[in-house]
């Protein structure tokens, strides 16, 4: 019988499963990769540093998995595996992993690097052009107790959660969320028309926290760069980390967009120290821009903010910002120790960021991992269109027709622009 347990089972470390096109699921007897009530039915080899093992569609967008991708188990460690250009239907969780590379994937349903049951500790791994989209979950992406991860070029959408899981104290939605982590690298990642469902306690659409004290789950030197949040239920940025390493900065948020958060642009509190937080485009009704670190709280550098909207504050802020432009209709254009200079107020909005992606900058070198030469540097290459802009769509847009899977729209289009309309696939990238 032809199936992935069989296959996996041939396989030596560092060979190469090219699968044809089709639908592979238990039914079709093919079997699902993943672990099942603890027994391995079918697990993909670690590879080698010089030759990692690969999985990958012979055409991508062509071959679907009914079942998530899960790697590694609470006593072992599985490395040097790359998969390449499949969609799973069930989302998918590095378990227990590291030097894993997931390379133009589609996750129906959550997806997650890190657990809480086993301290081995997922690092080093690399999620470049995948995209998650998922209801009836709580969170849909998250990096969890696990360290020096990249995160590059994720497009991700949360379509309502709906159940008592998401509702209440301490249970809130969230797009993707960064958490109890360290030294994580979030590349131009998009959570684009997220949306609450029902009784679903609002959060964010990029969350960062840390709430354990135990020393190897600290939180420090995490960067968000390029991110965008298109059309938020709730807030755009929201971090809250109780404990947090020595070594500094505590985070790091840098050229991205927060557009249309009904209820705050962006929202950093608690613990930190010498925050670095420049050229923020921001447009939410609530605090434009709300910045309260209390414990440990030093030395933050903030500046060239662009802020248009309504609510109470547009720069609420207990360090003085250096470089805002303000517009709209606020309570008070500034609060706490406000703007200290290069300061400007008008009711009329800076007409060029009303498209969103246009004032974002394209970072990360292909294929490198955390700490290798220019993995998270400004790549110089244009970010539209969006690399598997037709696949995505096809694939994310079967159930929807809400915002850009609207008729005649793509990604680009319509976070970037009419201009890219005509642009039929970004697949060569």
């Amino acid at each position: 019988m032809r199936s992935f347990e069989r296959a996996f089972s041939k396989l030596q470390a560092g060979d190469e499963l090219v699968l044809l096109d089709g639908t592979y699921s238990a039914a079709s007897g093919t079997g699902t990769i993943h672990w099942d009530n603890g027994s391995a039915s079918a697990q993909i080899p670690s590879g080698t540093a010089q030759r990692p093992t690969v999985v990958r569609a012979q055409n991508p967008g062509s071959v679907r998995i009914i079942g998530p991708l899960f790697i590694g188990r609470s006593n072992r460690k599985d490395s040097y595996i790359r998969i390449q250009g499949l969609t799973f239907e069930g989302g998918g969780s590095l378990y227990n992993s590291s030097f894993v590379t997931l390379k133009d994937v589609g996750f129906h349903g959550p997806f997650d690097i890190g657990t809480n049951d086993h301290h081995q500790g997922n690092t080093d791994n690399l999620v470049e052009d995948v995209w998650i989209w998922s209801a009836g979950a709580r969170v849909i992406a998250i990096n969890y107790r696990a360290h020096r991860n990249v995160w590059r070029r994720v497009l991700v959408r949360g379509d309502g959660c709906g159940t008592s899981a998401c509702s209440g104290s301490g249970n809130p939605n969230v797009g993707f969320t960064v958490y109890d982590s360290m030294d994580v690298s979030v590349q131009n990642v998009m959570v684009i028309d997220r949306v609450l469902a029902g009784s679903d306690s609002p959060y964010a659409d990029f969350a960062c926290a840390q709430h354990t004290s135990d020393p190897r789950y600290y939180f420090g030197r995490n960067e968000w760069l390029g991110v965008l949040s298109l059309n938020s239920p709730d807030i755009g940025f929201y971090c809250e980390p109780d404990e947090i390493i020595d070594q500094t900065p505590t985070l790091k948020l840098i050229d991205s967009v927060f557009w249309n958060a009904r209820q705050g642009g962006v929202n950093i509190a608690r613990a930190g120290q010498r925050h670095h937080i420049r050229n923020l485009r921001i447009r939410s009704s609530g605090d434009g821009f709300r910045f309260a670190p209390a414990l440990k709280s030093s030395g933050a550098s903030i500046g060239e903010l662009i802020i248009d909207g309504d609510g109470r504050f547009a720069v609420n802020s207990s360090v003085a910002v250096s470089g805002a432009a303000i517009s709209g209709r606020w309570n008070a254009p500034v609060n706490q120790a406000g703007c200290a200079e290069r300061c400007s107020y008008s009711t009329i909005p800076d007409p060029r960021y009303e498209l969103p992606g246009l004032a974002l900058i394209g970072y990360g070198r292909d294929g490198t991992r955390h700490g290798e030469e220019g993995f998270d540097a400004p790549s110089g290459k244009p970010l539209w269109p969006w690399p598997n802009d037709a696949r995505i769509r096809n694939e994310m847009c079967a159930a929807t027709s809400r915002g850009f899977c609207a008729a005649g729209t793509t990604i680009s289009s319509y976070v970037a622009g009419s201009d890219f309309r005509t642009e039929s696939s970004s697949d060569d990238r």
